[in-house]
């Protein structure tokens, strides 16, 4: 297959590289469709507009998919923290029962030292 070396501007390279990446495609990917578009009269054409239609349908789709992601993790996110402060409170009680637990186990231990030497 032919290899094309393409310089572009950095603006351009950015887009090109955010638009892959809202299509889950690769940068070369999408400048082969571009570039197909275009070949197949894509910008002026009734056949070509559609099939642009139909790329920003699918970005506009992986934007919302994006959104409701991004709503969804941080949902999670604040979930997480609030298990984490429960489990950390289930923690500190049980340490406390520990610690209470361990002092009647040594006033019992006492108080039958004291009961044997009465």
């Amino acid at each position: 297959m032919p290899t094309v070396h393409l310089s572009l501007p950095e603006q351009t390279y950015r887009e090109l590289k955010e638009r892959a990446g809202e299509l889950g495609i690769q940068i070369t990917d999408l400048v082969k469709l571009y570039i197909k578009m275009g070949l197949e009269k894509g910008f002026t054409s009734r056949g070509g507009d559609e099939a642009f239609q139909a790329v920003a349908t699918l970005s506009r789709k992986v934007d919302r998919l994006e959104r409701d992601y991004r709503v969804k993790f941080t949902l999670l996110e604040g979930k997480y923290r609030q298990i984490e402060e429960a489990l950390n409170y289930i923690i500190e009680r049980v340490e406390l029962l520990e610690e209470a637990i361990a002092e009647v186990r040594t006033r019992k231990l006492k108080g039958e030292v004291f009961e044997e030497a009465g």
